[in-house]
């Protein structure tokens, strides 16, 4: 059991996890063309794995078994830090390393989340023209237009689409943009690309991240931790400065 526990906790079995989750996921996308390739960035993972074959899904697989024993070694190395080395006179010692490791966590728990329950569609309609999110909120494309430099030219700098829902319609009706969605229930309408015509056509991504919240936190958490990791270090080299020089 002592051996065990070692090994869950061991700095190089973790490196040699990340390193092998390096080399699996660069040799299964470099194999990665066409049509599985985009649909690929175009669903949640869960929803590909199941569609394809395990011959061209076997990398992510394998990825995900990777992930899930290098959350584990991560777990039990924080675990084993807080139980034998707690101090709270030295909280700045072991504090850091343990933001970082639960803003990984938090961050891999956020991609599971999404690739389980999250929402991913595309979807090119005529202006005027109306769509369902998957929640049964209808939407209707009221207009569909381009946006031009104020310094003049003919190509557009990205396009907008007007949007009238039951929730926006006493305001007009909402316009998006490139980077600026509009959000509804946890679902995010983008628009990605528009072609003139009689009428014209806006190509629209639907986009449900559950894990969105969570991603951010792990980030926050992950952040914090690095600059106080990065700052106990340079109080340290101070000090070590400064012992020597007396």
């Amino acid at each position: 059991m002592k051996r065990l526990w070692n090994l869950l906790i061991s700095l190089e079995v973790g490196l040699v996890l990340l390193a092998l989750v390096c080399i699996v996921m660069g040799a299964g996308s470099f194999g990665l063309s066409g049509d599985v390739a985009t649909a690929l960035n175009s669903m949640p993972l869960f929803v590909w794995l199941a569609e394809f074959s395990l011959a061209t899904t076997w990398w992510l697989w394998l990825t995900i078994v990777l992930l899930a024993l290098l959350a584990l070694n991560t777990l039990c190395c924080s675990a084993d830090t807080v139980f034998q080395r707690f101090s709270s006179n030295a909280i700045l010692a072991w504090l850091p390393p343990q933001l970082i490791h639960a803003g990984f966590l938090l961050i891999v728990l956020a991609h599971l989340q999404s690739a389980l329950w999250g929402f991913k569609g595309a979807i090119e309609i005529p202006e005027g023209a109306g769509f369902q999110l998957p929640d049964g909120a209808a939407v209707q494309v009221a207009r569909v237009g381009a946006i031009f430099s104020p310094m003049g030219g003919d190509r557009p700098l990205g396009y907008k689409a007007l949007l009238v829902t039951q929730e926006t319609a006493g305001q007009g009706g909402v316009t998006i943009s490139p980077n600026h969605p509009w959000f509804s229930n946890g679902y995010g309408v983008y628009i990605k690309h528009a072609e003139p015509g009689q009428p014209p056509v806006a190509l629209l991504e639907v986009h449900r991240e559950p894990g969105a919240a969570m991603a951010m936190a792990g980030a926050v958490l992950f952040t914090i931790g690095n600059l106080l990791l990065l700052h106990t270090r340079s109080r340290s080299r101070e000090f070590m400065l400064e012992s020597d020089e007396a």
